[in-house]
Parts: structure tokens; sequence; C-alpha cells
């Protein structure tokens, strides 16, 4: 299973956080009504088996808030590792990223 997060760089009014839940279509993967509580960052998460297309979806409607910038936060549960993406404008910014090694982290404490 996979954990996707997608939430806006800047806080946003509440307006323009419907519009990005709507033209990103989240709607259709989410599992509760999107409510917007003034202005705050955009956020939304889902767990879906594969992602690789709401990924798609998400960067593809970037483009349509050319003045905003988003992070995706691709997490694999079975896999213990997460991809970070930076968009805006329709591309990839920036992509990081990162492997848990569940015995490095248990050996911190």
């Amino acid at each position: 299973m996979k954990v996707l997060t997608i939430k806006s760089v800047e806080v946003l009014e509440e307006k323009l956080q419907t519009d990005i839940h709507f033209a990103f279509g989240m709607e259709h993967y989410t599992d509760y009504v999107f409510k917007p509580r003034g202005e705050e960052q955009y956020a939304a998460t889902i767990v879906m088996e594969d992602t690789a297309e709401v990924i798609r979806n998400i960067i593809a409607g970037s483009i349509s808030f050319p003045e905003e910038e988003f992070i995706i936060d691709d997490l694999d549960m079975e896999q213990n590792k997460i991809n970070r993406l930076r968009i805006a404008k329709g591309k990839i910014v920036k992509k990081l990223n990162r492997e848990w090694d569940w015995d490095e982290i248990a050996s911190m404490k």
C-alpha cells in the first residue's frame, strides 16, 4: 500500500484550495468531503495500491496554478521508501528519495 500526500507550499485562500482539490481530481480518491477551513496550506492524503496515475494528474493539474508550488509525498509502506516531489507549472522542480532501515531507527532509541 502507498500513502500519497499532496500539499501546497504556501498558505492559500479557501476558494483556491477547493479549486486545486478538484483540478487535481482528488475528489475521486479521498474518502472524505474536502472542506477548507480558512487560509491554510492545501493538503489531501489518500491510501491506494498504485499512485502513479494520481501523481501524473497532479503534475498536469499544477499547470492551472502557475503561481503555486506543491509537494507530493509518496510513501511506499511495504518497501519503507518515500519519494518527495516538488512540482510547479506542470513540471517536477525537485525530487528526493529516502529509504528507511528500521534496524537503524530502532538503534537510535
